[in-house]
């Protein structure tokens, strides 16, 4: 159960399905790098963290987001492979 100042975070990214619990204050870049880290994902490539059709900012906060104590979100690749 998360605490009161964490967000869970349920994505889905190219190499399977990710869950974790980060404070609210994580930039959106920082839950990136970790997610890479976690599923073996190649750094170099350009992802992006998607809440449906909106691409989250990476130098805001997850709590601008006003996600509540939970997200489904995705990482999608955007470069030139995809």
């Amino acid at each position: 159960m998360p605490q009161p100042d964490e967000i869970t975070l349920h994505v889905s990214t190219p190499a399977g399905p990710f869950h974790g619990a980060f404070p609210k204050t994580t930039k959106v870049s920082a839950v990136i790098a970790a997610i890479v880290e976690a599923k073996g994902l190649d750094a170099g490539e350009d992802l992006r963290l998607m809440n449906g059709d909106e691409q989250l900012a990476p130098e805001r906060p997850l709590v601008s987001f006003h996600f509540g104590s939970e997200a489904t979100l995705s990482l999608l690749a955007t470069g030139s492979g995809v």
